[in-house]
């Protein structure tokens, strides 16, 4: 039986209430049904521990990891080696060199080595929420509490007697490889300085033929305890750190600041004095308060508390990545290739391994929506980058220089999507300057011959000279580039008309149109080519030739920007549905990862709605889950857990740079989205008539009173405020006319 709007949230607590023209906006403790260990074990590699929304700082956990460990935590590890105050959200590549400043308190007298000073945990007394994190260390009986300011890490370290404890600070740890430090002690009770890093070795090795210094990035420290310490310094040549030592009683409570910076010593220290006149609780509660203001912008009805929990812990990994590294009106950037300060006055930078081929898919579309205060600082955070280094970046990263990670120019679609849905605080003619110029040229590629398109920064010259990537250019994936640039061109295409550049928004346009030349008729796919023409001999669909972490039955749907012209190289809409079956049904469909995020709402351009409603229900029910290993595959800055955030709202951006998306089932029977940042006055309401596990399809929908024909909604329409309404039922129905018939 239902309890209200919020469902069965009777832990529901009100923080703060404001009354407004006829709702009222109440900021709940929706950070209650958050799971943060969902996606710890297998592939999902989320981050564990505490800190604010998109907080620069994030402090957690460091377990014993297998050699390549993507995040720093497993949940099947069996020992704790630290707490480190900086975490990636999801990454999809080993050696990302996060995971650094690590601390861990201790008892009697270790050796300086992580097998030492390690200690086993168990999960059952750890707490884990977005804003707090604590485990009882079995080795040394020390209760552990973390909690985190944006910038600062906070330790509360419960201890038994003893008459040699402390705290051990290692400057050494790091996914990626340590470099150098420096430990400075001042005064009795405080010790700072700074450790550089490789942040990727990989990236870096190939970068480096041609930025010399790529990937380096500075930590700068400043720590505080509650009590003086005696510091014993370790060798700083071969293992910086040192042991902050001190005696306790039973029972003893010590509490430590870090401060962390990329820009400064001086400035690490103001991090951690901003927050002097705060308790650790006081800190706590304001990070609590921080996520619940964001997650309080979607409010749920549902009687299934595990999906209203799977929900909540989807939408907490969207607001991670990625983060605002501004620090008073100041940021660290390495995008000139230096590593340099720069001046942010008036708004914020954000980036963080942030890898726009994994987010513009779900997670800018869902920003444009949820969190519009922040797109527009994003869009300039990526111009920045141009600005700086004369490439507009793909793959943004806290370090010097240009990661290059990643395939095609997918940050040209994230600007176009926030511009053309009135995000405009950003220098237009530097953007557009940088997007034609990542669009027509390409910059040295520092990887042998047949591997053009990976780590360049533009547009390989086959595209521009040929109309599609050959396999002599790039034999790993060719023709998936091919795909990815005719989506950008188009997404340039539509930022070029909006603002005046009509003939380049022609050309641009036309050039979208290059898919084409991947579209074998014979074979029924995209087939990779040689530079004379020639089609890939001894194509195999499932092989991996040509098509950049997928294949060809993945790729070959990677047409959002003319779906129904897809429609017709596939002979029309029965055989287009007749191929997506053979898609699912066959097991090529990969939750796992972006490239085919989008297929199953395809249906719905062919008229087949319902088919879209039950493959989309399906999916969520089979491969999404509230276990550690409950998300398919890396969760990439939260883009997965930001695909689940969408499905079940019901309804998903198929083409990053418009303005549509495509409705699928709810997973809830009533849904409010607040609009406005404040709550003040926009809200969208969704409301699911009749819905539950067998009624799954929608047998009609009306918005704002209004029958609607198409199985699509527009962005504006959202963000305007309004309702919609869906009545459900168990069998499929006729609603949805095609949206290639609009």
């Amino acid at each position: 039986m239902r309890s209200g709007f919020i469902g069965i949230l009777a832990l529901v607590a009100t923080v703060s209430c404001q009354k407004t023209q006829d709702f009222t906006f109440e900021v709940v403790d929706l950070a209650a049904h958050v799971r943060p260990h969902v996606g710890t074990s297998g592939y999902g590699n989320v981050f564990v521990g505490a800190s604010w929304p998109r907080g620069m700082v994030k402090v957690g956990p460091n377990t014993i990891v297998k050699p390549g460990s993507m995040s720093g935590y497993d949940y099947n590890d069996e020992r704790i080696k630290g707490f480190v105050h900086s975490h990636l959200e999801g990454p999809g590549g080993a050696g990302n060199g996060y995971n650094r400043i690590l601390v861990m308190p201790f008892v009697g007298s270790p050796e300086p080595t992580e097998e030492s000073w390690s200690s086993t945990f168990s999960h059952d007394e750890e707490v884990v929420s977005p804003d707090y994190y604590s485990v009882r260390l079995a080795s040394s009986g020390v209760l552990a509490e973390l909690t985190a300011s944006r910038l600062v890490g906070l330790h509360r370290w419960t201890y038994p007697a003893a008459p040699r404890a402390g705290v051990i600070l290692d400057l050494q740890t790091s996914l990626g490889q340590w470099l150098e430090s420096d430990l400075e002690v001042v005064g009795t009770d405080t010790v700072e300085g700074w450790s550089r890093y490789q942040t990727n070795g990989l990236i870096s090795m190939f970068a480096d033929l041609v930025d010399p210094g790529t990937g380096i990035s500075t930590v700068y420290y400043s720590i505080k305890l509650d009590r003086p310490v005696d510091v014993s310094e370790w060798n700083p040549a071969s293992h910086p750190g040192a042991f902050l030592v001190f005696s306790t009683e039973e029972g003893d409570v010590v509490e430590m600041r870090v401060g962390i910076s990329y820009i400064s010593v001086d400035q690490a220290r103001q991090n951690r004095e901003a927050i002097d006149g705060m308790t650790f609780e006081d800190v706590r509660a304001e990070t609590r308060g921080q996520w619940n203001r964001l997650l309080s912008r979607v409010r749920i009805e549902s009687d299934r508390p595990d999906d209203v929990d799977r929900f909540y812990t989807a939408f907490y990994h969207s607001l991670l990545a990625p983060a605002d590294y501004t620090e008073g009106n100041r940021f660290f950037s390495g995008a000139d290739g230096k590593g340099q300060t720069w001046l942010a006055d008036g708004w914020r930078y954000y980036t963080d391994d942030w890898c726009m081929w994994d987010t513009y898919r779900t997670s800018h579309p869902w920003f444009s929506i949820i969190e519009p205060e922040v797109n527009s600082d994003m869009i300039r955070s990526i111009v920045h980058t141009y600005e700086a280094g004369g490439w507009m970046q793909k793959c943004t990263w806290n370090a010097t220089g240009d990661s290059r990670c990643m395939t095609a120019n997918p940050q040209f679609c994230v600007i176009a999507d926030g511009f053309l849905k009135g995000f405009d605080d950003f220098d237009i003619d530097l953007a557009w300057e940088g997007m034609k110029k990542g669009s027509l040229q390409d910059s040295e590629n520092p990887l042998p011959d047949g591997m053009c398109g990976y780590f360049n920064r533009g547009t390989p010259p086959d595209y521009v000279d040929l109309g599609f990537v050959s396999m002599d250019c790039d034999v790993d994936q060719s023709a998936s580039m091919t795909l990815e640039h005719a989506h950008n061109d188009w997404c340039v295409a539509r930022f070029a008309r909006a603002i005046g550049q009509d003939e380049w928004a022609d050309f641009f346009l036309s050039r979208s149109m290059n898919y084409v030349n991947h579209w074998n008729q014979e074979a029924g796919f995209m087939v990779p080519k040689n530079r004379d023409g020639s089609w890939l001999q001894d194509f195999d669909p499932v092989g991996p030739a040509g098509f950049c972490e997928a294949d060809s039955w993945k790729y070959t749907w990677s047409v959002p920007q003319d779906v129904c012209g897809l429609v017709e190289l596939m002979g029309g809409p029965e055989n287009f549905v007749a191929k997506l079956d053979q898609f699912f049904d066959g097991g090529h469909f990969a939750m796992d990862n972006q490239p085919d995020f989008h297929v199953p709402w395809l249906y719905a351009f062919a008229g087949a709605a319902a088919r879209t409603q039950e493959t989309v229900s399906d999916l969520m029910a089979r491969h999404f889950h509230l276990g550690p290993d409950g998300l398919p595959g890396n969760d990439d800055a939260g883009s997965m857990s930001t695909w689940l955030v969408f499905a079940s709202l019901g309804f998903y951006p198929v083409t990053p740079g418009g303005d549509t998306y495509i409705m699928n089932a709810p997973l809830f029977d009533r849904v409010e989205l607040f609009i406005d940042p404040d709550g003040e006055s926009r809200r969208f309401e969704i409301v699911a008539q009749g819905l539950d596990a067998e009624s799954r399809y929608i047998q009609s929908a009306t918005l704002n009173g209004k029958p609607l024909e198409f199985p699509e909604i527009s962005h504006s329409d959202i963000v305007a405020g309004g309702r919609l309404v869906l009545k459900m039922g168990s069998e499929p129905s006729a609603w949805g006319t095609a949206i290639c018939d609009r």
